[in-house]
């Protein structure tokens, strides 16, 4: 079992260290961060996350009754207003990996936009090859809405985006 924390300038270097490459980092997070990923990348996204109304909620998975930190996630571009965030950047940490903690992790962070922050809609990309992560989605309730082909470019390929969503009033707590 999982807990969520705020993630902060301690757990730069854990989360650094599970980036191996620019291939990994791009399917982890998107076009947002450049290889190598790097304190200066992580501040910028910890900044946005100051704030009752930080647009931004970036958080490490600890295992319950430990101080091991298994994961990360983030809940980012939360629109109060429109009362919806995306959620990303998860990851399960290597050594953590075929456990089931991904539906725990990703759980949680529903959890804290529908439960904590009143957030009515949640949405996501994932690419089309990344299997584990669409099955642990849809387990949770994320439904696909669009299909982008070849929406992202990496080194002379180009990959598939899959946008999901889930609805407050669809999603079942786990």
């Amino acid at each position: 079992m999982l807990t969520l924390q705020k993630f902060n300038e301690n757990d730069f270097a854990g989360l650094i260290a599970e980036v191996p490459d620019a291939r990994f980092l791009l399917q982890w997070s998107g076009p947002k961060y450049v290889y190598p990923l790097d304190d200066a990348q992580l501040q910028a996204t910890v900044k946005q996350s100051t704030g009752d109304q930080a647009s931004f909620r970036v958080f490490k998975a600890v295992v319950s009754g430990t101080l091991e930190t298994a994961g990360h996630i983030q809940l980012m571009n939360i629109n109060y207003p429109a009362a919806t965030c995306v959620l990303g950047r998860v990851l399960i940490f290597s050594k953590h990996r075929g456990k089931g903690l991904g539906k725990d992790l990703v759980s949680l962070a529903v959890h804290e936009a529908f439960d904590n922050l009143h957030l009515n809609e949640i949405t996501l990309n994932v690419f089309d090859f990344n299997a584990s992560a669409i099955a642990t989605y849809r387990s949770i309730g994320f439904v696909e809405y669009q299909f982008e082909p070849k929406a992202r470019p990496f080194q002379g390929e180009k990959w598939n985006v899959i946008k999901m969503k889930i609805h407050r009033d669809a999603y079942v707590p786990q």
